[in-house]
């Protein structure tokens, strides 16, 4: 029987890694890796202080953090996820740094109970990439934005998604992940369909711009951890299977001095009529 879509949010379910604790670490370093150019991105969708902000599946609190610090003592920020767990660390980073003007809760992007026109910027970042519905999810969103309100969709293509040396090992794990995380209701696709989708969804201005991040600002390991070697907890497990030759072969390339990576990061906002 086809699971319940309300049930979760999708190909991601944190607690079901083989190693919760080291998924943890990848969470906090995706969100602090490349913090200072994620900032241009809120300033550029409309981010100022005092805006009361939504960060929708918020996961282990860090980025909410950082979009409290942003819009200050006059703004607040709101955080929620359905991960029990990820809101508990999201709380002890909320103590940790020292930021008053948030708070999180549980909650499901299909099934939200804000309150209508509450908010003046939505923040979704790697969420609609896991998504099976993602248009029952921005109809959510919509009715929590004030009128004039910005969404802003962070969120990736695989279309996008380079390694060298290895690229045929490479191309055939990113697309043996990819149907992985298709069976399990995701789409690794997303990012190019997100123009369409909010506009469909009745935003208005709605813009995609790409932000390249490469291995020459982050490193390579550091770019396999964050943006590749995850994904194969994200399949089935046959897929998983079929994925780790292919793996090793990347593992045993990312050691040569020449090796290269890069992801294309879609950045798509969009803003609620008046």
């Amino acid at each position: 029987m086809k699971p319940d879509p309300l049930a979760d949010a999708g190909s991601y379910k944190f607690g079901q890694f083989e190693k919760n604790a080291e998924e943890l670490d990848r969470l906090k370093l995706q969100a602090t890796l490349a913090l200072d150019t994620e900032k241009n991105v809120w300033e550029s969708a409309g981010l100022t202080p005092g805006m009361h902000v939504l960060d929708i599946a918020c996961g282990p609190g860090f980025t909410a953090c950082e979009l409290a610090k942003v819009v200050g003592e006059t703004g607040q920020v709101t955080g929620v996820d359905l991960n029990e767990e990820l809101i508990a660390v999201a709380h002890q980073a909320k103590a940790s740094e020292g930021v008053e003007n948030i708070t999180f809760s549980i909650g499901n992007i299909y099934e939200l109970t804000l309150p209508e026109n509450s908010f003046d910027f939505v923040y979704a970042r790697f969420v609609f990439q896991h998504l099976e519905n993602p248009e029952l999810a921005l109809e959510n969103i919509r009715q929590v934005l004030k009128p004039g309100g910005t969404l802003c969709v962070l969120d990736i293509d695989d279309n996008w998604t380079s390694f060298s040396p290895e690229s045929d090992a490479f191309v055939q794990f990113i697309r043996q992940t990819g149907a992985g995380q298709k069976r399990k209701g995701g789409n690794r696709l997303i990012g190019s369909q997100l123009y369409g989708l909010l506009s469909h969804a009745g935003l208005q201005n709605v813009s995609t711009r790409i932000w390249p991040l490469t291995s020459e600002e982050i490193g390579i390991r550091y770019f396999l951890g964050v943006a590749v070697l995850f994904r194969v907890e994200l399949t089935t497990k046959l897929q998983k299977l079929l994925a780790l030759p292919a793996l090793r072969k990347i593992k045993k390339a990312s050691k040569s001095p020449n090796a290269w990576g890069a992801v294309g990061i879609f950045v798509t906002t969009g803003q609620k009529p008046e």
